[in-house]
């Protein structure tokens, strides 16, 4: 396009500058006077300036540097006499580029996303109006396919001459969506077709349920249909089935489309194996024409591999298999695999020799052959494709470190160490010599940018010359350029004898290229969301060179705001050749509202007991429960939250009202919390409490691995009913208002924080009620955790953590009530006892009192099991709740049923099945010295009825002698820490 506009721009001015060759420039005029670039910029760019001749082959260079920006669409040059010099004149002609694109009548779906992809308008791409046609065309399309037959499109534009910028605004008045009103069927299939239509699901219903009537047709649902076809038949084992949509009809007085699906159902395919016996089952995991839903040699060949990987991983090392097709009947296809699996043997050991530059332990990390264990992978990993693999891994890992020279050769050893039935890998490494980088020379850049390259970059002088560290410099070399606003700059490297054996010399030649700058960044697209707000968290400014780094991270900070659902990223016009350019954002708002709703179920040594007391160390039961939650997104436009969550269950009732301030007066690393508690709870058996809380908490990321919590909790807690007598304890009933000022530290160091093979974690706690803080009793309170996980082999982790907890009264109530003492045991604590059923105990009743102080201490031994995703775990814990923190003893025996200050053991196997969100986990322990009770056997009434001294004295008023179950099995999900 810029072609002819440039050469009838050069035929125009030609005449004139012919004439007035050689002339004198006296003054340069742009027309109009505000122009794109800035006037300095202009001044550079052009060889064209006041004080120098005229001379034509100027004016054309004049012209093509102009049109490389980018920025203009016709420019022209007239020449005028002005006495003995000449005036010049540049007439410019805008450039417009995409500066967002927005609709207005979305009926999802199609969604926004979705409509912005059909428009092909791209952010910062040149801009013609005539686009808008197609656009147009392609809205319509996908309007059309999600059944808005009827809808209507207009767009407005809006320019903006200082930026160059054309906002595009789609207004969308979708109109009714269609209906289905039937299916057709044509092509060949054996099934009825009333069966096929109904698994379309095009019928309104809910799964396999259908009511009356059609469903709206969408996009989406029509191909899901075509899907559920299509499976129906692939589960009879038609692989090769083909449905497609031939044609959707659509009728425009009743508003309903009809889809035609064209089906060819193909040959029933059948596999099978012969040699030696796979279940069907097994088969279908193995053979990927079950998964891909095709048959091709492909798929037949990567099926025999599977099936050699699945027999060796048998022991049966020397497996081969091979496949025949054949036709026994028309309309059948019968896919054979012949299986020879051969001798049967164990890996049982792996031999790795000459290595001295590298210890044994990193040579095995890179290897894929493993030897047999106990009860994972019993007969090893071993083939010959594994141990030719390993030995590319080998020498990798030596070429990567300036051995060049490096020779290993993998020898499988049979009849190893005379067992006939097992092998060995031997890998034998000649390391040779380690080459070695002489000196380092880096040519084309400057003198700081060398010094900052030489501190970023693998190679250096003395140290390992290798390809590999080249190819590394390579990519942070030009990353750097590349973030320092250098968008063209090259790469390249030569070596030279450095007149040392085994030694080379570097030389890095870098070309930079022409730097690049923000000339302004533009936001665009916010409607709710205050400016500054996102100004704050941009790390770009004008000025700056243009770093695709930062702007990157400055996509993730608005994402990590949470309030947008699409941040696009993109350089206004990016490939016109301008010293400054504009760094675009388009933001899409999120919906103000989210929704979340969730059903789940406790099973465990739960349950009541402030009716009946028979039970206090707590019966098996089953307590439903459900939440819901509604998030206001975005609150008042400061990218702040405001939250409701609810859980409702047998044991539980809360409410909880919060709202959520991240990166806290502009700071990235705070983030305040301000939020409403109310709980009703029965977890602890040995009361039910009512909870009102008000809190404040500051958190503040220190580090990557550390930071702080600063809170204050204002609460009242009402015991509400008990399943001992008040009397007996009367300070602990009732109800009590803290006001606790805390502070918590938390390090974390761990690889995972879900299932942590290596690391430390450690938590502080700290607080402090006070009448200064309106609380009626007054204490200090300290928790703490230290969690460490070693690597004992590649796959076993030993893993440990002590809890320690403490509560001293300063004063008020004489007691610390029962809504403020420590509860604990069970799976996250101490696995011999049930949950919260661990310290003392009410010496009428037996149920558990809650103490001043604990102490915990776990150790596992964490190891692979069976396959990839299921983990074993040996453990011991040991601990206990104490009633204070000077009764702390580690004294096994329990000298009496009231004595509880003692430590609990316990021993136990577990179960972890690997998950996306965390292993499940199941636990099993035995507590051999679990603690003895007296307990009371009746309702609360007649507790109360109860005077043991008495001379009529009930039945039911003597002790009955119980103990926690030395068996205790717990489930949950994630590890226990």
């Amino acid at each position: 396009m810029f072609l002819p506009l440039l050469l009838g721009a050069v035929a125009a001015s030609g005449q004139a500058t012919q004439i007035l060759e050689g002339r004198t420039i006296q003054r340069i005029d742009f027309e109009p006077a505000t122009q794109p670039l800035p006037r300095d910029e202009l001044d550079r760019l052009l060889p064209l300036h006041v004080g120098n001749p005229l001379h034509q082959a100027d004016v054309r260079q004049s012209l093509q540097k102009l049109f490389d920006t980018g920025r203009f669409a016709d420019v022209a040059i007239d020449a005028e006499a002005m006495g003995e010099g000449v005036v010049l004149r540049v007439s410019t002609q805008l450039n417009y580029f995409v500066g967002g694109v927005t609709f207005e009548g979305v009926a999802d779906p199609p969604n926004r996303n979705q409509l912005l992809t059909a428009t092909k308008l791209e952010l910062g791409a040149p801009f013609n109006e005539s686009q808008l046609k197609q656009s147009i065309d392609s809205l319509q399309e996908r309007l059309r396919a999600n059944g808005l037959h009827r809808a209507t499109i207009r767009y407005d534009l809006d320019r903006n001459p200082s930026t160059e910028e054309v906002g595009v605004r789609f207004q969308l008045n979708a109109g009714p969506r269609a209906r289905f009103d039937g299916v057709n069927l044509t092509g060949t299939f054996d099934r009825p077709a009333d069966k096929i239509i109904r698994a379309t699901r095009y019928r309104r219903g809910i799964a396999f349920i259908q009511f009356p009537g059609w469903s709206l047709a969408t996009e989406d649902r029509v191909q899901a249909g075509l899907e559920r076809v299509r499976k129906d038949f692939q589960n009879q084992n038609r692989l090769q089935v083909k449905v497609t949509l031939d044609r959707l009809d659509y009728h425009d007085k009743t508003n309903t489309v009809t889809p035609t699906i064209l089906i060819d159902s193909g040959p029933l395919v059948e596999v099978q194996t012969s040699g030696a016996k796979v279940s069907q089952g097994k088969l279908r995991q193995l053979i990927p024409i079950f998964q891909e839903r095709a048959v091709d040699r492909g798929l037949l060949l990567e099926g025999t591999r599977n099936l050699v990987d699945y027999f060796q991983s048998q022991g049966y090392f020397d497996a081969a298999v091979d496949f025949d097709e054949e036709s026994p009947t028309p309309g059948v296809q019968r896919i054979t695999y012949a299986v020879t699996r051969n001798a049967r043997h164990r890996m049982v050991g792996v031999e790795i020799t000459g290595n001295r530059f590298f210890d044994t332990a990193t040579v095995r990390e890179r290897l894929a052959v493993r030897e047999a264990g106990k009860l994972r992978n019993r007969y090893g990993r071993y083939s010959q494709k594994l141990r030719d693999n390993d030995r590319n891994a080998i020498l990798d890992l030596y070429r990567s470190n300036g051995f060049r020279d490096v020779q290993v050769a993998a020898t499988t050893l049979d009849d190893y160490r005379g067992r006939t039935d097992e092998l060995g890998v031997r890998y034998e490494i000649e390391e040779g010599v380690q080459w070695t980088v002489g000196e380092l020379a880096i040519e084309g850049a400057s003198p700081e940018d060398t010094a900052h390259l030489r501190e970023i970059i693998q190679s250096a002088a003395g140290q390992a010359f290798s390809e590999a560290n080249i190819a590394a410099d390579r990519d942070l070399i030009l990353g750097y350029f590349f973030d320092s606003g250098y968008p063209d700059a090259t790469f390249d490297w030569a070596q030279t004898p450095s007149g040392v054996p085994n030694q080379a010399n570097l030389h890095y030649n870098v070309k930079p290229g022409e730097r690049q700058f923000v000339r302004n960044v533009l936001v665009r697209g916010l409607e709710t969301t205050r400016p500054n707000v996102v100004s704050s968290r941009i790390l770009i400014r004008p000025g700056d060179p243009i770093s695709q780094g930062r702007i990157g991270e400055t996509q993730q900070r608005l994402y990590n705001l949470a309030i947008f659902s699409k941040v696009q990223t993109a350089l206004q016009d990016p490939d016109g050749k301008e010293e400054s350019k504009y760094v675009l954002f388009q933001l899409d708002e999120a919906a103000k509202y989210s929704f979340n709703v969730g059903v789940g179920a406790e099973l465990a040594r739960i349950g009541g007991g402030v009716e009946n007391l028979d039970s206090p160390a707590g019966t098996t039961g089953f307590s439903p429960r459900v939440s819901a939650g509604i998030n206001r997104l975005n609150f008042l436009g400061r990218a702040r939250t405001l939250s409701l969550q609810t859980l409702a269950s047998t044991l539980e009732q809360r409410a909880v009202l919060s709202y959520l301030m991240p990166e806290f007066r502009g700071n990235e690393n705070l983030t305040l919390t301000v939020s409403a508690l109310f709980d009703r709870a029965n977890d602890v058996r040995t009361f039910a409490a009512q909870r009102m809380e008000a809190g404040i908490q500051l958190a503040q990321r220190l580090s990557r691995a550390n930071s702080v919590q600063y809170r204050f909790a204002y609460r009242r807690v009402t015991v509400n009913s008990l399943a001992i007598e008040p009397l007996l304890v009367p300070l602990l009933s009732q109800p009590v208002r803290v006001g606790l000022l805390s502070m918590s530290f938390i390090n974390d160091r761990r690889d995972n924080p879900t299932d942590s093979h290596r690391g430390i974690y450690n938590t502080v706690d700290a607080g402090i009620a006070l009448p200064q803080f309106g609380s009626q009793t007054d204490y200090t309170r300290l928790v703490f955790r230290n969690s460490t996980y070693h690597p004992l082999t590649r796959e076993v982790v030993l893993a440990r953590t002590l809890q320690f907890g403490y509560i001293q009264r300063l004063g008020g109530l004489a007691e610390i009530p029962l809504g403020e003492r420590f509860f604990a045991g069970g799976s996250s604590s101490q696995r011999a006892f049930p949950d919260n059923q661990a310290g003392p105990r009410d010496p009428v009743t037996g149920f558990p009192l809650g103490g001043n102080a604990y102490l915990f201490h776990s150790t596992e031994l964490r190891f692979p099991l069976f396959g990839e995703n299921i983990g074993g775990v040996l453990f011991h814990d040991m601990g206990n709740v104490y009633s204070s923190i000077d009764q702390i003893s580690f004294r096994f025996h329990q000298n009496s049923n009231q004595d509880f200050n003692y430590m609990v053991h316990a021993v136990g196997f577990g179960i972890r099945y690997k998950t996306p969100v965390g292993p499940i986990r199941v636990d099993l322990s035995y507590g051999p010295n679990s603690p003895r009770f007296v307990g009371f056997s009746g309702t609360r009434d007649e507790l109360l009825q109860c005077n043991p001294n008495a001379a009529n004295n009930p039945g039911f008023c003597v002790g009955v002698p119980q103990r926690i179950n030395v068996f205790q099995f717990h489930f949950s999900l994630g590890q226990t820490f």
